[in-house]
């Protein structure tokens, strides 16, 4: 009978320490699943750490490029702008039958079909599409940029095709009937020109059709490019808070 009570004591104690190491198990498996769970999260801080690092200099480099496309749009639509008015200017002095030639005009001829180029930089919006458009975090902010130069910046391009094609089909009749006036060593001779015969050019409907044609495409070419100006600066603004708000993270 002592036997059989010291057997069944040994059972318990025996079951009581299984618990212990059972519960003891658990507690390492909880430990080592907390510690996992930290790891996963610190690696996956450290790689959103390194995206927004990526992400502020390519939003930099495209807010930089930005800026100084701002300001060659400008220049380039400064220059359109008088290009209309001499055009305007040029074609009411042929209509007008009592107008008679000075060397004033010369810039007026010289200035017929020249245009206004303008030459963006894309450096950072390449290195955006290298990177992945992903690493944009704003969904709004990164429609605006692809939106802005896959449209507004291939508009202005094929403007620009627009424009060497009428300046490339019109040469050839202007300069049949013009002669540059400036010298060799002046600075942009090629801008002033005196028409052969003043007066017989007042009566070739052909030369001034093309005068008028030039200066409405102009008007629309402006337009146009107002509009990508628009976005441009919209964008610009956009990108200057998301690199604030990046750096204050």
């Amino acid at each position: 009978m002592i036997k059989f009570f010291r057997k069944i004591r040994y059972n318990l104690m025996e079951t009581g320490k299984t618990g212990k190491y059972f519960k003891y198990a658990i507690g390492e498996i909880v430990l080592v699943v907390i510690g996992i769970l930290i790891a996963l999260q610190i690696n996956n801080w450290n790689e959103d750490r390194k995206d927004r690092k990526v992400e502020l200099k390519i939003l930099q480099s495209i807010n930089s490029d930005l800026l100084e496309d701002i300001q060659n749009l400008k220049v380039m639509m400064v220059f359109d702008s008088i290009m209309i008015e001499q055009n305007n200017t040029l074609f009411t002095i042929l209509e007008n039958k009592n107008s008679i030639y000075n060397t004033e005009m010369e810039p007026l001829f010289g200035n017929i079909n020249r245009y206004g180029v303008f030459y963006p930089q894309k450096i950072g919006y390449e290195s955006l599409k290298s990177s992945g458009l992903e690493i944009l975090q704003s969904d709004s902010l990164r429609a605006a940029i692809v939106t802005l130069y896959d449209f507004h910046y291939g508009f202005v391009s094929e403007t620009l095709d627009l424009k060497k094609q009428i300046y490339l089909t019109t040469n050839p009749i202007f300069v049949g009937e013009l002669r540059t006036t400036g010298g060799p060593n002046e600075m942009q001779s090629v801008s002033y020109k005196e028409p052969v015969d003043f007066n017989a050019l007042k009566e070739n409907l052909n030369f001034i059709n093309h005068i008028r044609h030039i200066y409405y495409e102009r008007i629309n070419f402006l337009k146009f490019t107002g509009t990508t100006l628009l976005q441009m600066k919209k964008v610009q603004a956009k990108i200057t808070e998301d690199i604030k708000s990046i750096k204050n993270d």
